[in-house]
């Protein structure tokens, strides 16, 4: 069985786990956001999607749109699909067809991906306010990270789960939808939205003007943090605004990047994803010679 094949089925058995997991009640609604509480501030019906075919960068994929039309703001949704009810065999002869050819499946590596329910996921981190939509959100193979191109698939699906994190009070809640029983689940655990550092780095660096920032580190070497809700433009205006505290020692600029260091040693490094409208951030403290 060649990698490509393992990776695939390793990602669709472990999304079928999951919706096990979530299908057995193991999402537990949490004591002071219960399921009627959860439904009178995120109702689906107030997220509007589609799935069509569209064109990004000259090539065709499968595509998710969606429009926000609650009250809250939403900084990541994720649907996933699982086969529809009804659907034979022969109609998704296709389907493994692609497969078969796109990761060079054997035979035998077909019998263990047929032995698992077909699926796609679509997900985005961008953030949307209410009002707004987010466009050209890609569909991919079961839990994994290729890409759905023929929209004829996408006739073999039916939404599955739908998971909502969204800002309130300045905390990150989780809401689960699930289409089949129709019922709303909730995490117990929320998320502070803007997580900035805690050590003398959060006065060394401008903070984003954004709503959502995710610190992955924060210590006395290094804060690594992630801003969401950017367009390139803000990106670029921060940047600017790194220069104005004097990150302009030996720069490394391109678009959508920057890097570059303080005349105390001090080192920020600045990466732009369109694909979540976020920012990739890094201040690192400067390095001390050993004696």
């Amino acid at each position: 069985m060649n990698k490509k094949v393992k990776i695939f089925i390793i990602l669709a058995v472990i999304l079928s786990m999951v919706v096990c997991f979530a299908r057995c009640g193991n999402i537990e609604t949490p004591n002071n956001l219960n399921s009627n509480t959860t439904k009178e501030k995120i109702n689906i019906e107030d997220i509007s999607w589609n799935v069509n075919e569209g064109i990004v960068d000259g090539d065709h994929y499968v595509l998710l749109n969606y429009t926000n039309n609650t009250q809250y703001t939403i900084t990541n949704f994720k649907l996933t699909f699982t086969e529809k009810t009804g659907i034979t065999e022969e109609e998704k002869v296709k389907f493994y067809s692609d497969i078969q050819e796109k990761f060079e499946a054997s035979d035998k590596d077909m019998e263990s991906i047929k032995s698992q329910p077909i699926s796609m996921h679509a997900e985005t981190g961008r953030v949307v306010n209410p009002s707004e939509t987010a466009s050209n959100i890609n569909c991919y193979y079961y839990s994994g990270s290729f890409y759905l191109k023929d929209i004829d698939y996408y006739n073999l699906f039916e939404p599955d789960i739908a998971t909502i994190k969204y800002i309130d009070e300045d905390k990150i809640f989780t809401v689960y939808y699930d289409y089949g029983s129709k019922k709303y689940s909730a995490e117990s655990e929320t998320e502070v939205a803007y997580q900035w550092s805690q050590t003398d780095f959060g006065s060394k660096i401008p903070k984003p003007d954004v709503k959502v920032v995710e610190s992955d580190r924060d210590d006395e070497i290094i804060f690594m943090f992630n801003a969401y809700g950017l367009s390139l433009d803000q990106f670029n205006a921060y940047v600017e605004e790194c220069k104005v505290l004097g990150y302009t020692v030996d720069p490394g600029n391109f678009e959508g990047f920057y890097s570059a260091d303080n005349t105390e040693g001090y080192n920020v490094y600045l990466y732009y994803n369109k694909k979540d409208d976020s920012m990739n951030g890094t201040i690192r403290a400067p390095e001390t010679k050993s004696e």
